[in-house]
């Protein structure tokens, strides 16, 4: 059997006990300038979001099915053996931290590592800030802990790999089932905003917008769709819209439809915004506006992912 080098999963890391909710966003927050009041909101959030969930964010287990989906792939098909330091796995925010796994890696030995983000599109705080967090944990691995880090190659964005597309396709086919026969409906794919300046100085929007034509070309699905925008923390006329609220209350007031279906292409696992910005406060828009209403899950713990992230990293090795 042939081996690839060692894989590295990069994600942004998630509370998933409550008293890991304030660690985490003093980590999340460190260096900005951010208010009390915004913390506090946040924490409410959580608190809120777990009363209704039963749980503080799916992201950590998110990641442990995507792990376990790669290994999977490696075992079953020819990719790497099924070694436990084959795959290791750092966040950006909370525990296991970048900064300690890439530490592990040096002390197990790894001189050279493949790296995925969950991060599909282009953009200064995803892409790019993954890109800056590995170089500084390499450089934090060298200076405070005397070890010598790995190479880390980050691995090119999915955004417009085959088996994204189909995953996100197959994911927006099995809510499209759900829709009732013969309403008129809408797709809105949705992202996060980000700030009109950074979105200029990146392909964030022209990368969005050519996945969702592809994705509802692969699905088949006649149906009308828009790239909307979501979970902004900054003043509407300076960040990227429209706002999926505000679009799906414009649908509602003219009448072009009675079904929403929301596909979060922008986020790649379940994680807060996909679970409480839109199952909760959209799904709760939507029942308000007397619409059906419809999300798809996120592709991250698909199989499809894995088998796209064990090709591209044995392409790259």
């Amino acid at each position: 059997m042939e081996t690839m080098q060692p894989l590295l999963l990069v994600s942004y890391g998630a509370p998933e006990r409550q008293e890991d909710v304030v660690p985490f966003l003093n980590n999340l927050f460190a260096g900005k300038t951010v208010t009390a009041e915004r913390i506090a909101a946040a924490v409410q959030k959580y608190e809120r979001y777990a009363v209704k969930t039963g749980h503080y964010s799916p992201l950590n287990a998110e990641c442990r099915k995507l792990i376990a989906g790669v290994r999977r792939e490696s075992v079953d098909g020819w990719l790497m053996p099924p070694a436990h330091s084959a795959v290791y796995w750092g966040n950006l925010f909370w525990h296991p931290l970048l900064v300690d796994t890439v530490a592990e890696m040096a002390q197990d030995g790894v001189e050279r590592a493949v790296c995925f983000a969950t991060s599909a599109f282009d953009s200064p705080s995803g892409n790019q800030r993954y890109a800056d967090a590995l170089e500084s944990a390499r450089q934090a691995v060298g200076a405070s802990r005397g070890l010598r880090p790995p190479l880390l190659e980050k691995l090119p964005l999915p955004f417009d790999h085959p088996l994204f597309i189909e995953a996100q396709a197959e994911q927006l086919n099995k809510s499209g089932e759900h829709k009732p026969p013969g309403t008129p409906a809408i797709v809105l794919f949705s992202s996060h905003s980000i700030p009109l300046a950074d979105a200029a100085r990146c392909q964030y929007v022209q990368q969005l917008q050519s996945t969702c034509r592809a994705v509802i070309e692969k699905s088949g699905l006649s149906l009308p769709w828009e790239l909307v925008y979501q979970s902004r923390s900054g003043a509407a006329e300076h960040w990227l819209g429209p706002d999926i609220k505000d679009r799906i209350r414009e649908l509602a007031t003219t009448g072009q439809c009675q079904s929403v279906i929301v596909s979060p292409i922008g986020f790649f696992c379940e994680n807060m915004e996909t679970e409480y910005d839109l199952d909760i406060e959209v799904g709760e828009c939507c029942a308000e506006l007397g619409l059906s209403f419809f999300r798809c899950k996120t592709v991250g713990a698909m199989p499809g992912i894995s088998r796209l992230i064990c090709s591209v990293a044995w392409s790259t090795g």
